[in-house]
């Protein structure tokens, strides 16, 4: 059995640590998501915006180069905008707030130090 030398062997090591989560931005490119906010995470909102977050629809479009689309919907209303996004170690930066994420069968748990988000693939 031959081994690797140490150089291709160390930056292999490097590569496998960085990526714990084993989500890589392929996995998120070109797909979208519908958001559900598990509310009894969301840490410091009042009564009437966890109210919102029931009644919202937010879907994520995740594109190349760390680009994206927010459709949010509440009633009759609806919003489009648009955010940047990288998968960085083993978290999510939506906007520039960071995520742990965790893949699920047909999607991905986000926690921040104050909502959890799932995100769940759409057809």
């Amino acid at each position: 059995m031959k081994s690797l030398p140490l150089g291709i062997a160390s930056s292999l090591l490097g590569l496998l640590a960085s990526c714990t989560t084993g989500v890589r931005d392929i996995d998120l490119e070109s797909k979208q998501f519908e958001a559900t906010y598990n509310v009894d995470s969301t840490r410091g909102l009042d009564s009437a915006r966890r109210q919102s977050l029931l009644n919202a629809r937010a879907v994520y479009s995740f594109s190349k180069a760390g680009q994206g689309r927010l459709h949010t919907q509440i009633g009759m209303l609806s919003r489009d905008s648009s955010f940047t996004w990288k998968i960085k170690g083993d978290s999510l930066q939506i906007e520039g707030q960071t995520f742990a994420i965790k893949k699920q069968d047909n999607g991905y748990d986000l926690k921040s130090d104050s909502v959890m988000l799932i995100l769940s693939q759409q057809p």
